[in-house]
């Protein structure tokens, strides 16, 4: 069962569902996906399956706010290495986001990115609808080349064929909630190297990616939520026996992270960052990831399990069942291990498999589910026997409601 709520301020008292499903078509590997996510979701498959692709969608979507679209293609080689390229295939991708804001509102956006000549791209289509407006009644804008097709009332913005005009109207208050949800979006590939070496000093107001001012964010956990930073170290103590606590240090203008460990002695000794194992240091930036304060609306974490004793992986998933009272998670999995924990659903799990280099996403099939839910076999076991793969009738299914735009008709998988 999932333990109750943290105590803080900061805690939410249901879980955390802010992008309730993503429509994918033709981004990198995956040709095309319609994605369901919860509280807590895993994505479990093979490596090379798909599982950092789809979780690269939603920071795509994140960084192409947060920066520019031609910033975030470039990170990842250019419009036709993000593309997904085959015999016959449109010379486009499109993603589309389905939301909860905070305030309870519903929303979608979505866009369509066009690949040009030498390398070029421009924004062939974008939307945000939302249920509700200030006043009321539902709002919505349109954008198609570099125009609004469906304006929004009292502004002009200037746009750009190679810019999505939400970030040109992320001040217009009926969208500003959708640029904030969508930029504070975080995903996570930490580097044990990284959290261990002494850090620039930081604001601390999120965690990067690689966990480099792990020390930062600590503080300002200490600083804001006192609960959040007693919880971080309660559940360290359960995967580092002897270890009582972490703190931030300050070195001058660096900042580090330093631990106490009981050896016996009357008071514990210290130990700098520098000489823990990346075990103890992954286990570190996983807990601020998720305890971070302002807590991001999601954050995808990919292998938390690497470098981590399997007997610590049952206190990772108490840290992710906290953790969705304060943000939406995402983790992606290949380790049994991690999936032998008889707390996770069959509802939590999203099976990742590649056939020809496309990837395919969906639930398992209702089979597999019934295993689970009466508890013959556990995740992990299904896993060491190759049956937790998307379920065919269930994945098509999905695709099948794939739908980016409000007025695409039943979307053809051959389209």
């Amino acid at each position: 069962m999932p333990n109750p709520p943290p105590t803080g301020s900061s805690a939410d008292v249901t879980p955390v569902v802010r992008v309730r499903r993503m429509h994918v078509r033709s981004f990198r590997s995956i040709s095309r996906a319609v994605v369901d996510l919860g509280p807590l979701t895993f994505l479990v498959g093979a490596n090379g399956s798909g599982k950092s692709n789809t979780v690269d969608v939603l920071r795509f979507v994140s960084d192409s706010l947060n920066t520019t679209l031609e910033s975030a293609l470039r990170e990842r080689g250019g419009i036709n290495a993000v593309r997904r390229r085959s015999r016959g295939h449109p010379n486009h991708f499109s993603i589309r986001l389905e939301f909860r804001l905070p305030d309870a509102r519903d929303g979608s956006f979505s866009f369509e990115i066009a690949a040009e000549k030498q390398g070029g791209f421009s924004v062939r289509r974008e939307a945000c609808e939302l249920t509700g407006g200030l006043l009321g009644d539902p709002v919505r804008y349109e954008v198609r080349d570099g125009s609004f097709f469906v304006p929004v009332a009292g502004i002009q913005p200037r746009l750009a064929k190679d810019r999505l005009a939400l970030t040109a109207i992320s001040g217009h208050p009926d969208f500003r909630p959708v640029y904030d949800l969508l930029t504070g979006i975080r995903t996570y590939n930490l580097v044990p190297d990284k959290v261990r070496e002494l850090q620039d000093a930081d604001p601390g107001n999120y965690l990067k990616r690689d966990g480099g001012n792990a020390a930062a964010v600590l503080r300002e956990i200490r600083r804001v939520d006192e609960a959040a930073f007693a919880r971080i170290n309660g559940l360290l103590s359960k995967v580092v026996m002897g270890t009582q606590r972490v703190e931030p240090w300050s070195l001058g203008p660096k900042e580090s992270l330093r631990f106490f460990q009981d050896v016996g002695d009357k008071a514990p000794w210290t130990f700098e960052a520098l000489n823990m194992s990346d075990g103890t240091l992954r286990v570190v930036a996983i807990l601020i990831a998720i305890f971070q304060v302002p807590s991001p609306p999601l954050i995808a974490i990919e292998e938390p399990e690497s470098t981590i004793h399997p007997a610590a992986v049952e206190v990772l998933l108490d840290a992710f069942r906290d953790g969705v009272f304060r943000t939406q998670i995402l983790a992606t999995t290949h380790s049994p291990e991690m999936l032998d924990s008889k707390s996770i659903t069959d509802s939590e799990i999203r099976a990742v498999s590649a056939v020809r280099g496309q990837t395919s996403i969906g639930p398992v099939n209702s089979t597999t589910r019934s295993v689970i839910r009466d508890r013959l076999y556990s995740p992990g076991e299904l896993l060491r026997a190759g049956e937790l793969v998307p379920g065919v009738e269930e994945t098509a299914a999905l695709d099948k409601q794939l739908r980016l735009f409000r007025d695409d008709e039943a979307d053809c998988p051959n389209s």
